[in-house]
């Protein structure tokens, strides 16, 4: 393995590679819900495009985990799956109408990008000396990724004179681009020394220890409701007056807030610690709900949009942090893998079903238009509301940190890190 110490300008090209992959997922993922139904997908049938991303992130990162930690050099893994990813955004791109063969391309797609989420983490990880200090200032380039590329969308629909299909197209360019860059980061090779055959084992036996349950049990949940925020947020927005080009500009309010949250997050998670850090990011998930939820003035519903910066960084990055604290090297990426499994997988593919059944719930037939309804929104964004505070009480009450404890439980991790 490469001395960290040795490895020319790491923290540039670890912070390059970050802001490509979020450059992809932001370029779509804020809008292609209200791409489909402008195509002329109906409302279910777009829900169930886009859980095709949680399904694909239920399949194929814990395999990717398995075969970067054993098998296969990260980068290498990395480079391909961008890269294909690219080819399948780009024909997805060109289909004009609601045609079957869409649900086909982002199953595809998303199979492909889907362990990306969790091995690019991993791939810093494995380089970096101190990821708590380190890791969030990486990250922060992710935020300015998102931000650059909704900005790019808006742009290519202005000048192109374009449809919303031109967030496929700008994805599919900074995907392969990041293919090819993935080429030229530091070697992350698997490490094939370990008894282990399976890295998930090792995550498996974590089980034992009440607080990690919890604790992923919490992450499953936390993720289910943040599913409703992912892909209804597009369509609640044009209720307030926005247009379509400007969807993805007004969502990145949050990730802007993002920067400064991300930035700040290394010093908090060491003052406050983990338990207090991802308290104030699940806080901060119930409030921005409950606002959404109030659904008037206008201005405040979109102002809501910046505790987005404090959802994310307190609560996911965190999370991110303590998973990477609490888990043996040998196993980084299938524990990173993990963790993208039972949130963006597991978490956001049952809340997407949920979610359809919440909006059905609360929807009313729209007597202007025959065969259309009218969805309360101030009930339906009730509902994450109340499901984030509950994640909150249950989180105070039974969480432990065991990565700042002076000994990590032997059962819990074999080879303790450093403590905070």
């Amino acid at each position: 393995m490469e001395n960290r110490s040795e490895i020319p300008f790491l923290r540039t090209r670890l912070s390059v590679q970050m802001f490509l992959q979020f450059a992809i997922w932001g370029s779509w993922a804020p809008v292609l819900f209200k791409h489909l139904l402008n195509i002329g997908f109906s409302s279910g049938e777009a829900g169930i495009i886009m859980g095709t991303g949680p399904l694909a992130i239920m399949i194929s990162p814990l395999i990717a985990g398995q075969i970067a930690d054993r098998w296969f050099p990260t980068q290498r893994f990395l480079a391909f799956a961008y890269v294909g990813t690219g080819a399948l955004l780009w024909k997805a791109s060109l289909i004009k109408g609601p045609d079957s063969q869409m649900w086909w391309l982002s199953l595809a797609a998303m199979l492909l990008f889907g362990p990306t989420l969790g091995l690019s983490n991993a791939l810093c990880f494995h380089h970096l000396k101190d990821a708590r200090a380190d890791f969030p200032l990486i990250r922060v380039w992710g935020t300015l990724g998102w931000i650059a590329s909704a900005w790019t969308v808006t742009q290519v629909m202005t000048w192109g004179k374009l449809d919303l299909s031109a967030c496929l197209m700008v994805g599919s360019i900074f995907a392969v681009v990041n293919g090819f860059y993935c080429l030229t980061l530091p070697n992350t090779p698997p490490n094939r020394e370990k008894r282990d055959q399976f890295a998930i084992a090792k995550i498996l036996k974590m089980f034992g220890d009440t607080s990690f349950a919890l604790f992923s049990v919490l992450a499953f949940f936390l993720l289910a409701f943040a599913t409703f925020y992912y892909f209804k947020t597009a369509e609640f927005f044009p209720t307030l007056g926005i247009p379509d080009a400007w969807l993805g500009p007004t969502q990145t309010i949050g990730q802007v807030a993002e920067i400064l949250t991300m930035i700040i997050l290394p010093f908090a998670y060491k003052a406050l610690g983990t338990k207090k850090t991802i308290a104030i990011g699940l806080l901060a998930w119930a409030v921005r709900f409950g606002v959404f939820s109030l659904g008037r003035p206008a201005w405040l519903v979109i102002a809501s949009q910046s505790l987005h910066g404090v959802c994310f960084a307190f609560a996911i990055a965190a999370a991110m942090i303590y998973f990477e604290r609490i888990c043996e090297p040998d196993v980084r990426a299938t524990m990173q893998s993990f963790l993208s499994w039972i949130t963006y997988g597991l978490g956001m593919f049952v809340g997407a079903m949920g979610m359809g059944s919440v909006a059905n719930a609360y929807s009313t037939p729209d007597p202007a238009h025959p065969g259309k309804t009218i969805l309360d929104w101030n009930g339906f964004w009730s509902v994450p509301a109340i499901g984030c505070a509950v994640i909150l009480v249950i989180f105070l009450i039974g969480f432990r940190a065991r990565d700042e404890e002076k000994e990590v439980p032997a059962e819990l991790k074999a080879e303790a890190l450093p403590v905070a």
